[in-house]
C-alpha cells in the first residue's frame, strides 16, 4: 500500500508518495505548471530526487495540468489520507497513489485519452 511521506502547502504546493515498489514520486504544482519526478526513497534520493529524479511528467502550460487534473479526479476515487485544498495537487497526488510503480506512473500521466472528451 501506498504511503504519504508528506504534504506541503505553506510555502509552494508539492507532495511525496512512497509506492508499492519502494520508489518516491515528488508531486509539485506550480505557476509554472506540473512537474513529477521519481527517485529511490533514502536520504540522498529525497534531498537530491527533486532536481535529478526521473522527470515522469511535465506540464508547463497550467491551463492543460487543469485539464489533466480534472480528468484524473474523475477517473480515480478520492483517498482518505490525501487531504489538499489544491485541487490539481490533489488530483495528481490521487492518481499516484493509484499506481504501484514510477512506469505506471508516468503512463498515467501522459495518457492522451485523459484530453479527450
Amino acid at each position: 500500500m501506498p504511503r504519504l511521506l508528506y504534504i506541503n502547502e505553506k510555502f509552494g504546493h508539492d507532495a511525496t508518495i512512497i509506492l508499492d515498489s519502494g520508489d518516491a514520486c515528488w508531486i509539485s504544482v506550480g505557476s509554472r505548471g506540473v512537474l513529477v519526478r521519481s527517485h529511490k526513497h533514502s536520504f540522498w534520493g529525497g534531498l537530491l530526487g527533486s532536481l535529478l529524479g526521473l522527470k515522469l511528467y511535465r506540464e508547463r502550460d497550467v491551463y492543460r495540468a487543469l485539464s489533466v487534473a480534472q480528468a484524473l479526479a474523475a477517473t480515480f476515487r478520492p483517498v482518505p489520507q490525501i487531504q489538499c485544498r489544491d485541487v490539481i495537487l490533489k488530483a495528481f497526488c490521487t492518481a499516484v497513489w493509484h499506481s504501484s510503480s514510477p512506469a505506471r506512473v508516468k503512463d498515467v500521466l501522459n495518457d492522451p485519452a485523459l484530453l479527450e472528451g
